[in-house]
């Protein structure tokens, strides 16, 4: 996670989009062919392609659906207090 300049919100530093020409400065090279065929295929990549939180959101509540909201509760108790203050601090900006 990375705070977003614009906005002041923390993001994911992961995702990629789009593809996106890199601006050049005068003394660099352009990409070559390879360089773009690589860029493509990690925007394949689920790394680049899903955000984080969304996805350990989505994991959280369809275990919460499948275990119910007293089961679900129990388990939560049984995870460490500092990972449970860190995951709701993680996910708060969704």
């Amino acid at each position: 996670m990375s705070e977003d300049p614009e906005t002041g919100t923390s993001k994911d530093c992961m995702l990629m989009s789009h593809f996106e020409e890199p601006k050049l400065s005068d003394d660099e090279e352009p990409p070559t062919e390879q360089d773009k065929r690589k860029k493509l295929l990690a925007l394949e990549d689920p790394v680049h392609s899903v955000s984080l939180q969304h996805f350990v959101y989505e994991k959280l509540k369809a275990q919460q659906a499948l275990m119910g909201d007293p089961g679900f509760g129990v388990l939560m108790e049984t995870v460490d207090t500092v990972l449970v203050r860190q995951l709701q601090e993680f996910l708060q900006n969704l």
